[in-house]
């Protein structure tokens, strides 16, 4: 997990709550996303690739004229679920949560009492960093396969790893980022949690090699 896009209006009153919420998700060796200079035009291109781009969203439902929140925030909760971005509302009190939303968990918060609402987000931060695992590299052996994957570098989907999941069950097949350095090859991997099991695929016009299963082994051996 490397990122959490935080949706919100931009009045100067919620800027401390904000605050709170951005320290948050940096305490947690986060990047923070949000639609900052965005506001008030439609849900552009830009702004989708930014919630696309991200592994969560925390959506702040504060109140604004008339006890209502901004629209802009609730387009953007709706961009979370339309690309199935895992989200949670974070709702000041007094505000209802009507709507096609209101199943989805949500925490309240009082703006001049926030612990305990922060204490709740947090967790809510570990269960997706251990859901959604995290970026690794990996260093690819031996020579001879580190060669082939240099000589081939303009080949698409010449490495691909997938996970062994539960049950003996394989995931689907995903694109590795090749990454040559001097000292050989290294791979960057995604999703990849504490009890990841992982195979890698080499595959090119000469033929497959495929690794072992290892359990985040940061030197993977292919064969």
């Amino acid at each position: 997990m490397e990122s959490i896009f935080l949706s919100h209006h931009f009045d100067n009153e919620i800027i401390p709550v904000i605050d709170s919420f951005k320290r948050l998700i940096e305490s947690h060796d986060l990047e923070v996303v949000d639609g900052h200079r965005l506001e008030g035009q439609q849900l552009t291109d830009a702004v989708a690739k930014r919630i696309k781009s991200v592994d969560a969203m925390i959506v702040i439902l504060s109140k604004r004229e008339e006890g209502k929140t901004s629209d802009w925030v609730l387009h953007e909760r709706s961009a979370a679920f339309t690309h199935k971005i895992p989200f949670i509302a974070i709702i000041e009190e007094g505000m209802n949560n009507n709507g096609p939303f209101q199943a989805f968990e949500y925490i309240h918060f009082k703006p001049d009492n926030l612990v305990e609402t922060l204490l709740k987000v947090s967790e809510t931060i570990f269960k997706w960093k251990v859901r959604i695992g995290e970026q690794i590299e990996v260093h690819l052996e031996p020579d001879d396969i580190v060669a082939t994957v240099r000589e081939n570098a303009g080949q698409s989907d010449i490495v691909k790893y997938r996970f062994l999941q539960k049950r003996g069950i394989w995931g689907d097949w995903k694109d590795a980022v090749v990454i040559p350095k001097s000292a050989g090859v290294s791979l960057l991997l995604d999703g990849v949690t504490k009890n990841s099991e992982i195979q890698i695929r080499v595959s090119t016009n000469n033929g497959t090699w495929n690794s072992d299963v290892v359990n985040r082994n940061l030197r993977i051996l292919v064969s």
